[in-house]
């Protein structure tokens, strides 16, 4: 006669608490990982013009939208495949009345859906907007 595969009470109870311990095991969060930014992140379309050289000397000029931006760097989405880590970007964000031209890096490329790339810029400083005057001798 074959065996039929019967739990006892005490082995049910002791898979109960098995089963408990998994289900509490996972609804742990992993630890979370310190925030590195000194910002705090604002959320809301503007504007940012941005001008630079890919790798072959070709300007690139672009107008897009930041998703997200602090005082110090800005997301953005864009469907060009030419921005790297590292690459130097002249930018131009819509923060209010105040639009100075800084200069920039990348610091994150990550692909998105449909050909789009997820671009993170450092802003590192703000360009002279009124060159030095330097009078000429007569």
């Amino acid at each position: 006669m074959p065996e039929l595969d019967v739990q006892t009470p005490v082995e049910t109870q002791q898979d109960a608490r098995t089963n408990s311990q998994h289900k509490e095991a996972r609804n742990y969060a992993p630890a979370a990982r310190p925030e590195r930014r000194r910002e705090r992140r604002q959320k809301g379309p503007r504007q940012v013009w941005i001008q630079a050289t890919d790798a072959n000397g070709k300007v690139i000029e672009e107008i897009q939208v930041m998703r997200d931006y602090s005082r110090g760097g800005f997301y953005f989405v864009s469907s060009l495949h030419c921005y790297f880590v590292g690459m130097h970007l002249n930018v131009i964000p819509s923060f209010g009345s105040l639009n100075l031209e800084f200069v920039a890096e990348v610091v994150r490329v990550e692909p998105k859906p449909k050909m789009a790339y997820g671009i993170g810029v450092k802003l590192l400083h703000a360009r002279d907007p009124i060159p030095p005057h330097n009078p000429t001798q007569s």
